[in-house]
C-alpha cells in the first residue's frame, strides 16, 4: 500500500495523530507541494491546533495553485472562525465564491461568521441559503434564531428556537433564548416557564436570575421576584438595576425601610436619574411617615419632567395633607383635578374643603 492509500485509510478511520506522523515524515524527504501542505493543514486543524494548520495552508496558498471548488479558502475559513477572526473567515469564505463553491456548508458558516461580526442581516441571508439546500438541524435552526434574535425579530426567532429544540430537548442555551424573546413580546408566561426549565437543567447564573427576578416583578409576585434578585446578588450583581428591582419589589411587599435603603443606594450609583427613583422613594418615605422628606424626593422627581407628573401631583398633595398643610394639598389635587379629573380627586378636594371650613 502506498502512503497516499495508507493516509485515506487512516483518514478513514479518524487516526489523525498517525496521519499527521506519517505526512510530517514525507516533508523530510520530498519537496514541498501543495497537496502536502493542504492535507497537514487539513489534520492539524482537525486535531484542533488551527493555528499551525493555518501555517500550512497558507503555505499551500503561497504556491498559487487552482483552488479547485474553494477547498483551501474553506479550510482557511474554517480555523481562522473557530479561533474567533471572523472577518478574516469571511474574506475567505467569500473569495471560496470565486472557485464556484456554494453549498450548505459554506453558507452556513459564512452566515455564522457574519453573526459574529454583527452582520446580522447578511448572516441571516447566507444561513437561509443553507436552509434552502434542505438542511434542517439543531445547529442551523438555532442560528437562524439568533439572527432573528438580534434583529429584534422575535416571533421568528421563538420559531426556529423550536425547531431547534426538536433535535436537542434538553438545550440550556435554547431555553434561555426562548424565555428572552418570550419576555420581549411580552408573553411572560411563557418567558418564565422557559427560563426555569433552563435553570432546572442546570443555569445558575446571574443573567438568569436577573430575567427570572425581572418577570416575577412584572407579573406583580414580588416575593419571587426578591428571592431571585437575592439570588443575582449572590452572584456578584450589585448594580443600579439590581438595587432599583429589590427597591421596588419590598417597597410592593410593605418593607418600606428596606425599599428605602436600596432605592438611596441606587441613587448614589446613578448621576443622573429620568425621576423614577425619587418618585420610588418618595412613595416609601409617605408610607412610613416621613412625609416632609417624601415631599422633597417628590419634587425632584417633578422638576425632571418625570412621565408620571399627575401621579406625583397626588403623591405630594397626600403627604401635604398628612402634614396639615391643607391649603397647599387642596391647591394641588385642584391643579391636578384641571389637568386629569377623576373621582378620588374630587373627594379629596372635597375632604379638604371640609377640613378648612373647620379649621
Amino acid at each position: 500500500m502506498d502512503k497516499k492509500r495508507m493516509i485515506e485509510s487512516l483518514i478513514n478511520k479518524k487516526e489523525y495523530e498517525m496521519v499527521l506522523e506519517i505526512l510530517l515524515e514525507i516533508e523530510k524527504t520530498e519537496e514541498p507541494n501543495y497537496w502536502l501542505y493542504c492535507n497537514i493543514g487539513w489534520v492539524l486543524g482537525r486535531l484542533g491546533k488551527r493555528e499551525e494548520a493555518i501555517k500550512y495552508l497558507k503555505k499551500a496558498e503561497g504556491m498559487e495553485e487552482y483552488d479547485e471548488n474553494g477547498w483551501l479558502c474553506c479550510e482557511l475559513a474554517w480555523n481562522y472562525g473557530g479561533l474567533g477572526k471572523h472577518k478574516l473567515a469571511e474574506y475567505y469564505l467569500k473569495r471560496a465564491k470565486e472557485f464556484g463553491r456554494d453549498d450548505g456548508w459554506q453558507n452556513s458558516e459564512l452566515g455564522w461568521n457574519l453573526g459574529r461580526l454583527g452582520k446580522y442581516q447578511e448572516g441571516l441571508y447566507y444561513l437561509k441559503k443553507a436552509e434552502e439546500t434542505g438542511r434542517s438541524d439543531y445547529w442551523l435552526n438555532s442560528e437562524i434564531g439568533f439572527m432573528y434574535e438580534s434583529l429584534e425579530n422575535y416571533k421568528e426567532a421563538i420559531n426556529y428556537y423550536k425547531a431547534a429544540r426538536a433535535y436537542r430537548e434538553d438545550d440550556i442555551w435554547i431555553y434561555s433564548h426562548l424565555g428572552y424573546c418570550y419576555e420581549k413580546i411580552h408573553k411572560l408566561d411563557k418567558a418564565l416557564e422557559n427560563f426555569l426549565k433552563s435553570e432546572e437543567l442546570g443555569r445558575n447564573d446571574l443573567w438568569l436570575y436577573s430575567q427570572v427576578a425581572w418577570c416575577y416583578g412584572k407579573m406583580l409576585k414580588h416575593k419571587s421576584a426578591i428571592t431571585y434578585l437575592l439570588k443575582a446578588k449572590s452572584q456578584g450583581r450589585d448594580d443600579f438595576w439590581l438595587n432599583c428591582e429589590l427597591g421596588w419589589n419590598f417597597g410592593r411587599v410593605k418593607s418600606h425601610n428596606k425599599a428605602i435603603e436600596l432605592l438611596k443606594k441606587a441613587y448614589k450609583m446613578n448621576g443622573e436619574s429620568d425621576g423614577w427613583i425619587e418618585s420610588e422613594i418618595g412613595w416609601n418615605l409617605g408610607r412610613i411617615g416621613k412625609h416632609q422628606e417624601a415631599i422633597e424626593y417628590l419634587k425632584s422627581c417633578l422638576a425632571k419632567k418625570y412621565y408620571n407628573s399627575t401621579w406625583v401631583k397626588e403623591e405630594i398633595a397626600w403627604n401635604m395633607a398628612k402634614l396639615e398643610k391643607y391649603q397647599e394639598a387642596l391647591d394641588l389635587y385642584e391643579e391636578v383635578n384641571r389637568e386629569n379629573p377623576s373621582d378620588e380627586n374630587r373627594r379629596n378636594i372635597e375632604i379638604l374643603e371640609n377640613i378648612l371650613k373647620i379649621k
